[in-house]
């Protein structure tokens, strides 16, 4: 077991609305990522390891990983690449027509705070004044409902500071963008395809 999480990514899958009817999706995944051992070397190894997959894609080294943008052979070779590296995650995946609480029915974004709550006391491993890395995009819609998360949950030994980085520059975001995807495709598809690619990095799947 790893000893503590000091530093963390996460990105979603999905959306929080429980409009069916109007387009709303049936799930919700929430994907945390780490290094199992935080360290220059290994962030070093990852930097290269993907370097080397834009390479041999003929993609621009500013070329940004999205589950939804990306086709098959890339997707595979993507999870091919990541699956041999130092990363570990931890996911949450909801399945919104069960949710009776009317605070989450009705105030959608307090969803995705409940599932990052979820995650956050999650102790295999534990949190340890960590810094969580969020798209710049997210951090925007769920400010107020994070700070709140913050101050009512969690104390500064577990998360000690949420940091707002752009995905595009964040190669561990993405990860966790691609991570979430296949997962949310597993559920809302049947295609377990690209999730037990990485199923070994997988160290608790939640259920909610």
């Amino acid at each position: 077991m790893e000893k503590t999480i000091k530093k963390f990514w996460m990105d979603e899958s999905g959306d929080c609305g429980f409009k069916f009817d109007s387009g709303s999706s049936k799930f919700f995944v929430l994907v945390a990522v780490y290094i199992a051992t935080l360290g220059d070397d290994n962030i070093t190894v990852i930097g290269e390891a993907i370097k080397k997959l834009k390479i041999q894609h003929n993609l621009t080294e500013n070329f940004e990983f999205k589950f939804s943008r990306s086709k098959e052979r890339l997707r595979k070779d993507f999870f091919q690449t990541i699956a041999r590296l130092p990363i570990k995650y931890k996911a949450i995946i909801v399945e919104k027509s069960k949710i009776n609480s009317p605070i989450l029915r009705h105030q959608p974004q307090q969803l995705y705070c409940e599932s990052a709550r979820m995650l956050f006391y999650d102790n295999n491993p534990p949190l340890e004044s960590a810094v969580l890395l969020i798209d710049e995009a997210v951090a925007k819609i769920h400010h107020k409902e994070f700070n709140w998360v913050l101050k009512n949950y969690l104390s500064k030994n577990t998360v000690s500071k949420i940091k707002q980085k752009s995905s595009r520059k964040e190669i561990m975001i993405q990860v966790a963008d691609m991570i979430a995807g296949a997962i949310f495709r597993e559920y809302s598809y049947k295609d377990q395809t690209y999730h037990k690619m990485v199923k070994g990095q997988e160290k608790i799947l939640i259920k909610f």
